[in-house]
């Protein structure tokens, strides 16, 4: 298998769901070894997994992927790694593969996942080339050390370290405009949703301290068990249940809703039911609509199911331009099940 390992294992990474219309970029994707000392229970990748453990030399990959690059067959650069030692080690390694890339000339885009307990020092070196930097939250507080038991404390080694990636990208706020890099793109981090007993609330209250911290995405994986591990006999997340989530923390990063909203759509065991979470809470909360498009400001208007931010800014430009905003209007910028979706809920007069 060799290298197939690496790239095949970085795309676990991220969830394939998407909630939004965006481009999308044509990411290398790859692990840079997948050698690991830890035992985390969900992971394909631990020390009790076997298979065959591969690496790369930083020199093979860059050529690699500028080669890939060059021929446009990709857009961009997505780096990860196992923690087969030293945490500081893994990054120096990372460090050195984009900054060969960058001294090569590659201004394009580089999304790189640091490893837990990384030293304050080397997160200067990774944030002035990589554009997004990420490292994994996996699970709530209170069931991080259970399925993850060798990963670290998840206040000193993930939180302190989110929290030192958010102070640089603050002090690096001009140059965004200027060079590729200096976490221009954001922080991220995910989740492995399922692989504990965790509930939904502990999950999204997490994601709502960490908004509020400043973390620009939240990436949610749903469970799926994988042979050699010690659940391997654990049924996977529910897809819907993986998309609820989604959804529900996209309501408190995008949409305005706050913690304490989307708390009340949660059953008596903290969980979501299947059942879009912004069609829920207007359902459960019919004195707040149905809202006046023509009068009624962008906090309230975003809160219809069917539209979203950029939906929401044209009409308030077009009552803006035209006095008011007419059912043809909606027709003009809504897609048919969209639109749907939303006159239920809204009000033109």
């Amino acid at each position: 298998m060799g290298r197939n390992v690496l790239i095949k294992y970085a795309s676990l990474d991220k969830d394939r769901i998407d909630l939004f219309r965006r481009p999308r970029y044509r990411l290398f994707k790859t692990l840079l070894s997948s050698a690991c000392r830890l035992d985390c229970l969900y992971c394909p990748l631990s020390r009790h997994c076997r298979f065959e453990r591969s690496y790369w030399e930083p020199n093979d990959l860059v050529n690699v992927f500028i080669a890939n690059y060059r021929a446009r067959r990709v857009d961009g650069l997505f780096l990860t790694s196992t923690l087969y030692g030293d945490p500081d080690k893994v990054v120096e390694r990372e460090i050195e593969v984009i900054e060969k890339l960058r001294k090569r000339g590659y201004r394009g885009y580089i999304h790189l996942r640091l490893m837990p307990g990384v030293s304050k020092d080397l997160l200067f070196h990774v944030a002035v080339h990589a554009d997004r930097i990420g490292l994994n939250i996996e699970a709530p507080r209170e069931t991080f050390r259970v399925i993850a038991p060798s990963k670290g404390d998840w206040l000193q080694d993930i939180i302190k370290r989110l929290r030192w990636l958010i102070s640089l990208k603050k002090r690096f706020r001009r140059n965004l405009a200027k060079k590729p890099g200096y976490i221009s793109r954001g922080i991220d981090t995910q989740f492995v949703l399922g692989a504990s007993n965790e509930t939904d609330l502990e999950v999204l209250e997490t994601a709502w301290m960490l908004l509020k911290m400043g973390v620009d995405r939240i990436y949610i994986s749903g469970f799926r068990p994988y042979k050699d591990t010690p659940l391997e006999y654990k049924r996977p997340t529910p897809r819907w249940r993986t998309l609820r989530v989604i959804q529900a923390i996209e309501l408190m990063r995008v949409y305005g809703f706050t913690f304490n909203e989307v708390k009340e759509l949660l059953n008596e065991q903290g969980m979501l039911p299947n059942m879009d979470p912004k069609v829920l809470y207007a359902e459960k909360n019919k004195h707040l609509y149905p809202v006046d498009l023509n009068n009624d400001p962008y906090e309230l208007i975003i809160k219809v199911p069917g539209i979203g931010p950029k939906t929401a800014m044209k009409i308030i430009k077009l009552r803006e331009e035209k006095g008011k905003v007419l059912r043809a209007d909606l027709l003009k910028i809504l897609s048919h099940n969209r639109l749907k979706r939303a006159i239920r809920y809204v009000v033109l007069d």
